[in-house]
């Protein structure tokens, strides 16, 4: 889980009543000789200690305040964050529903079960927690980013952004509460958006969702070409700092678009596309079906890194073709082995229409 309050506490403090700051407690209970003075006393105290995630047994003996840990409950504790850190919800969430029963204001209950909620998509009770956190901890900024995603999953917009707004408000310089706003800013087209993420950016560089998301939103608000080639590289970056993950991939897939676009540029027909697919189809045709399914297996590989496909200048090597290739070559070959061997796979680049004349030409050729 991202920053889980995990505080410790002493093992027994002793604290002389008289010494102890009584102001908080309400004015009829402020008196030790009062009705109900030890309870409130009590209950406040415990209250104080659960706000900072600990977990406290709280008595009075005499004249004197007791406060010691509560080595069982913070046990438990540790074990559910332990699963959580683990990933492993199914261990961890039990330990704290348990826990949230007998500690209901304890700040690292609430944040961390909170957390399992929202991302299992129980909304409602993650915004629960969430909103009983920042009651309790107003000036934690964290349980405020984590109430901003839960709105903003549960399809509260608004209230997602006035809970992020809060959490920037409190930690300005703080990677999560940025990105966060930023996002959510982005969403409701609201100018202070990019700011947002640019500073998430700044305060973590290899951070691949505030990366993601600041392309995004310079995508949707500038067409010029140098904010496009800052595009390219927030994008290609967040390929490089997380590859494999949802925002490597979808960061892929907005690259492809883009090289997509600017391939189309030409026309219906991109030439380049219909030679380079001609060529492939006469090099396969002394190659055996396992031997062109490895070009196609060679290529797709080299796909998953990005393939400049408008720069002519460029190029990559094909082991099981020897030879430079620019990446609309190798796009080519790429697709014109899995037209052979597992035909209608979809590259995500659509040149269908370039095979299909090459295949047209070397069908002639052939016949001829």
């Amino acid at each position: 889980m991202d920053d889980p309050l995990n505080m410790q506490t002493p093992n027994t403090i002793f604290i002389k009543i008289a010494d102890y700051d009584l102001s908080a407690l309400p004015e009829a209970c402020r008196d030790p000789n009062s009705l109900g003075f030890a309870d409130t006393l009590i209950r406040h105290v415990s209250d104080d200690y659960a706000a900072e995630g600990m977990f406290a047994k709280v008595s009075i003996e005499q004249d004197t305040l007791v406060i010691a840990e509560d080595l069982e409950a913070k046990a438990k504790c540790d074990e559910g964050l332990d699963a959580l850190q683990r990933g492993v919800y199914a261990a961890g969430k039990p330990i704290f529903e348990a826990l949230l029963s007998e500690h209901p204001n304890n700040a690292i209950v609430l944040y961390n079960l909170g957390m399992v909620y929202s991302d299992e998509g129980h909304l409602g009770k993650a915004i629960d927690l969430f909103s009983a956190l920042t009651r309790l901890k107003p000036d934690y900024a964290h349980g405020w980013v984590a109430l901003a995603v839960a709105y903003m999953r549960n399809n509260q917009i608004i209230e997602a952004d006035q809970a992020a707004q809060k959490a920037v408000q409190l930690a300005p310089n703080d990677q999560y509460a940025l990105r966060t706003a930023g996002y959510i800013a982005s969403k409701l087209n609201e100018p202070e958006a990019a700011a947002f993420l640019e500073n998430a950016v700044r305060a973590a560089p290899n951070d691949p969702i505030a990366l993601l998301a600041l392309a995004e939103n310079l995508q949707a608000r500038h067409q010029d070409e140098a904010i496009k080639k800052r595009i390219a590289a927030l994008l290609t970056q967040v390929i490089d700092v997380a590859p494999g993950s949802k925002a490597a991939e979808r960061a892929e897939e907005i690259l492809r678009t883009h090289a997509y676009d600017k391939f189309r540029q030409t026309g219906s027909f991109n030439p380049q596309a219909i030679e380079y697919c001609l060529e492939a189809l006469k090099v396969f045709q002394s190659m055996t079906p396992q031997e062109v399914a490895g070009v196609a297996m060679e290529a797709a590989a080299l796909g998953q890194s990005g393939l400049d496909v408008n720069n002519p200048n460029k190029t990559y090597q094909l082991r099981a073709v020897p030879g430079n290739y620019t990446g609309l070559q190798v796009v080519c070959f790429m697709y014109v082995a899995l037209e052979q061997v597992a035909p209608g796979q979809d590259i995500g680049f659509d040149i269908a229409a370039e095979y299909r004349e090459a295949l047209s030409i070397f069908q002639q050729g052939n016949i001829q």
